[in-house]
């Protein structure tokens, strides 16, 4: 029976009689040997996330690759305009990997790919992978240092470049992160990455955490004309993005004896860092600027030049070549594109470039004299949006390529162009025709963030199988998981939903919380009353003065909405957001409604293990468990876990996922707390449909068990699990820390996971 107001005289007596519960032996964890086969794919959102960089190979056709700041790296399937995720094999605990800072192909051999992998630069050590087969399998060679694929500059040039002339011949530039100072600089390898010796001639990093560190390197092929073959490039370039360099126009540096020293370029400009560079079939290293603001990029820069440096003459003449003049601009440059069977072919992108309200005008420069004369191609540009509808510009707003981007050239086909975006991949087929037309060109892209997904319970419209609240873009209610959305969250709209929920008996009804940083007046959370198509924003943002998202419950009869944010007190409405109260849980508690009973709500505070609950829709709250430290087994829950979970259809059944394991209580969160066998550690759990036969819904585990961490489905209440990821479908955890793992409830095998955007898993037994 569950406790009541009238029979409870103290929180306080009550937590030290419910802390008597005894422990449980963790026995080993019975895993079916076989288990149903999973098929794995993206539910379609289109994109999401930041594209860093793009390369075509020079020796076979539609071969290009990409690298993300969170979602791995990507090559291109031609026959299919498909992007191929090449790093969906990254387990659990290699999750940071997922982060790429470079890329580099061998121009003399179309089957081998390189890269440098690392999230961020207090992650661990970056990570040098080579592939032999384009990417469908790595060596991996630790390096000494870090790297922040996610971090400041990361919209720079590719500064790992394999030699054009001896191809077992790497050269890697490093961040300038203070972190590793005794590491930074330029990097060398004479085997293929196997091993890497730090080059001793190339000290012109600050490492003062200033800027981007090397921006790009570029190999001068021609400058071995008088060598035999298969001797080293003799003539490199070096770009080195920090502030120091940058004031003192320090910025580029060259080796004329194949990297072993090196000397300052002169007449680069000053107060310029450079971003990106490549050398052209007309003997001119281009090179795109843009100067200190606020940030290093990809925002807060601006005053952007484009030059060009005559390397043929030896004496490497500077000249401005910057689109419109160089008069100064609100907006830099960082991308660029070289065509390698074209001379004097190059496309340049603006970095930063918004009107007064905001509205991104980024575009890309097109010239084909050597920038003696420019093209804007945004001026005479038409946008395709369908493949992922939700993403386009409200109507008034310009044409725009997004923001922060990147050009790649086709050095096949001179109508072929991509442009990257934070959001975006443009693709065009007629880019030499005065006027262009763009479409999406990310098929196969997906690396958005989710933070937050459910699956509702069918109603009398069958429900939706799945809403998500994401990062950067507010959210989405998929009406297909293979089709992208039409529209995102509005009415009000948002910057990240960090929390969903819905009525568990009247699932028309969702309630979403989440940030808003560009509201005039800021809406902090929304509900709606017909299962997520329209929302209808909160009377009142509650008492969160730092308009943090936090997390949010609905009542099963969404009656009454439970919010519960970072630096305020929780707060409980029964008017749909138009007035508050302050309830008895403290701030930052991870909220939850009873999976069938209409009037329970649960809190559990990370901090101390303390578990409430309130009986009476959040008017009165009971501490009931709390972690007391102990060294030895738990008496309570534990500090520090991750989620909390309930079955839909049930009452009074809690789950609870933490570091030491599964925790279990079918008793309205008082007394006992199961720890379930065998589960060594839960990252998060989800409930799906029951398996036919069965009366207990599906479990889904992000976990650990007997020392192998994956993705497990259990059809008989914990009791045994099958692993259903498998060794190339892991997704490690994308740039999420957060677990966000659902069954749906409508479909029995179907699963939902925030990963690398948004992974479904589908089995029929």
């Amino acid at each position: 029976m569950r406790f009541s107001a009238n029979t409870i005289a103290g929180r306080t007596a009550l937590a030290a009689a419910l802390l008597a519960a005894s422990a449980f032996a963790a026995l080993p964890a019975q895993v079916q040997a076989a288990g149903p086969t999973y098929s794995w794919s993206n539910v379609k959102i289109g994109g999401g996330g930041y594209i860093t960089g793009m390369i075509a190979h020079p020796l076979q056709r539609g071969l290009f690759y990409n690298r993300t700041d969170v979602g791995g790296a990507y090559r291109y399937d031609a026959a299919t305009s498909t992007w191929i995720p090449l790093h969906d094999w990254l387990p659990p605990e290699k999750s940071y990997l997922y982060g790429i800072d470079t890329i580099a192909i061998d121009p003399s051999n179309a089957n081998k790919f390189y890269l440098v992998a690392g999230l961020g630069f207090l992650d661990g050590n970056a990570m040098f992978m080579s592939s032999q087969d384009q990417g469908r399998s790595f060596k991996q060679v630790p390096l000494p240092f870090s790297t922040g694929a996610n971090a400041i500059g990361r919209q720079v040039g590719e500064r790992l470049q394999v030699d054009p002339n001896l191809g077992n011949v790497l050269f890697y530039g490093t961040a300038n992160a203070a972190v590793n100072a005794s590491n930074n600089g330029l990097w060398k390898s004479t085997n293929g990455g196997d091993t890497w010796s730090k080059v001793a001639g190339f000290p012109a990093l600050s490492s003062d955490g200033t800027g981007a560190g090397v921006a790009f390197l570029a190999f001068h092929k021609g400058s071995n004309w008088n060598k035999p073959p298969g001797s080293p490039t003799s003539i490199i370039y070096a770009a080195v993005n920090t502030q120091a360099a940058a004031d003192s126009g320090a910025t580029l540096y060259k080796s004329s004896d194949a990297g072993a020293t090196w000397n300052r370029v002169w007449g680069a400009p000053n107060g310029m860092l450079p971003q990106r560079g490549q050398i052209g079939p007309d003997g001119y290293l281009y090179i795109t600027f843009a100067r200190f603001n606020t940030e290093y990029g990809p925002g807060g820069m601006d005053m952007g030049q484009v030059w060009k440096v005559n390397i043929l003459t030896g004496a490497d003449e500077w000249t401005n070549i910057t689109p419109l003049g160089n008069s100064p601009k609100g907006y830099g440059f960082a991308g660029l594109s070289v065509d390698p069977a074209h001379p004097k072919t190059v496309a340049v992108n603006t970095l930063g470039w918004y009107d007064g309200l905001g509205v991104p005008l980024e575009t890309m420069y097109y010239s084909t004299d050597g920038g003696a004369t420019w093209t804007d191609i945004r001026a005479n540009a038409t946008v395709d949006t369908s493949a992922a509808p939700w993403s386009a510009r409200p109507a008034g707003d310009p044409t725009s390529f997004g923001n922060s981007g990147g050009s790649l050239l086709d050095p096949f086909d001179p109508n072929h162009a991509f442009i990257t975006s934070g959001g975006a991949t443009w693709e065009t087929k007629n880019l030499t025709q005065p006027k262009t037309n763009w479409a999406y060109g990310q098929n196969g892209i997906e690396e958005s963030v989710p933070l937050s997904l459910i699956s509702p319970v069918a109603n009398e419209w069958n429900a939706y199988p799945l809403i998500s609240g994401d990062g950067d873009f507010c959210g989405l209610t998929h009406t297909s998981v293979s089709v992208a959305p039409n529209t995102k969250f509005s009415s009000p709209t948002c910057k990240d939903t960090t929390s969903l929920d819905y009525a568990k008996t009247n699932s028309k009804i969702v309630v979403r919380v989440g940030t808003d940083n560009w509201g005039n007046p800021k809406h902090l959370g929304a509900v709606s009353w017909n299962g997520g198509y329209s929302w209808y924003p909160f009377g009142n943002n509650g008492p969160s003065p730092n308009g943090d998202g936090g997390r949010v419950a609905i009542s099963g009869d969404g009656t009454t909405i439970l919010w519960s944010t970072k630096g305020a007190p929780t707060v409980v409405s029964n008017d749909f957001g138009s007035s508050w109260t302050q309830v008895g849980v403290p701030q930052e508690a991870h909220v939850i409604a009873d999976g069938y009973d209409t009037t329970t709500f649960y809190a559990y505070a990370r901090d101390t293990g303390g578990f409430y609950a309130s009986y009476n829709k959040g008017a009165t709250w009971y501490l009931l468990s709390i972690d007391n430290n102990y060294t030895g087994p738990h008496l309570g829950l534990p500090a520090w876990g991750d989620m909390v979970s309930v079955p839909f259809g049930k009452k009074g059944d809690i789950w609870v996922s933490t570091y030491a394991g599964l925790y279990r209580n079918t008793n309205w969160g008082q007394a006992n707390w199961t720890l379930l066998p065998g589960v060594q550690s839960a990252k998060g759990l989800g409930f799906g449909k029951a398996a036919p036969g069965a009366s207990y819904p599906t479990m889904y585990l992000d976990g650990t068990i007997n020392g192998v961490t994956g993705i497990y489905r259990s059809i008989d209440t914990g009791a045994t699990w099958v692993r259903i990821d498998d060794p190339q479908h892991q997704y490690a955890k994308g740039g999420n820390d957060k677990s966000t793992i659902i069954g749906d409830p409508k479909t029995f095998g179907t699963v939902y996971l925030g990963k690398r955007g948004i992974m479904v898993g589908t089995s029929s037994n």
